[in-house]
């Protein structure tokens, strides 16, 4: 069933407004998931502040063209795909598939209902290999945990380092010195 030009219209413009909101976008190739599973993915992207959006690849370049998102064609994005989009995470909606893509992995054949297309990472579009890359990049959240952890314990790491290596080092003299005199 065609979509009339009227709906192709007002798809495209809210699709422009939340690509004008945008801090992330990602763009999700999907396979035969039920209405049930997208249902579910949807309602889990909306609690953390995500959309997921199906539409046509030629209204989705259309509304980055017109939003100045970035440059890219259809024939970048691969298979059937959808939009996740975050206002307030760059990250997110990469980490998001990434998610998906192990929450439904069929083991027998190998293959996910969901898998990733491409990205949009500060103005400029990512292809499959670089919004994996972008996927596996820590979040802000993350990274500010890991340097508090690394200057908590990085003094009592090295002094414990240095105390224990230093004792270790006298005792391998010792008995090489003990073996030595035998």
């Amino acid at each position: 069933m065609a979509t009339s030009k009227e709906k192709k219209q007002a798809q495209l413009t809210a699709l422009e407004e939340k690509f004008k909101k945008a801090a992330g976008v990602a763009f999700v190739r999907f396979h035969a998931p039920t209405v049930n599973e997208v249902q579910t993915v949807r309602r889990n992207l909306r609690e953390k502040g995500m959309s997921y959006t199906v539409i046509k690849k030629t209204l989705i370049t259309l509304a980055s063209k017109n939003t100045k998102l970035a440059d890219f064609q259809t024939k970048d994005l691969e298979g059937v795909v959808a939009v996740i989009v975050s206002e307030t995470d760059a990250i997110a909606p990469a980490a998001a598939i990434k998610d998906l893509k192990k929450e439904f992995f069929d083991k027998e054949t190998k293959t996910s209902k969901f898998d990733f297309s491409g990205s949009v990472f500060e103005g400029k579009f990512l292809d499959v290999q670089e919004t994996t890359v972008l996927a596996n990049t820590p979040s802000k959240e993350e990274s500010y945990a890991k340097i508090i952890a690394t200057l908590r314990h990085g003094p009592k790491g090295i002094h414990s380092m240095l105390t224990h290596g230093l004792r270790g080092i006298t005792l391998s003299l010792k008995e090489a010195d003990k073996y030595a005199k035998s």
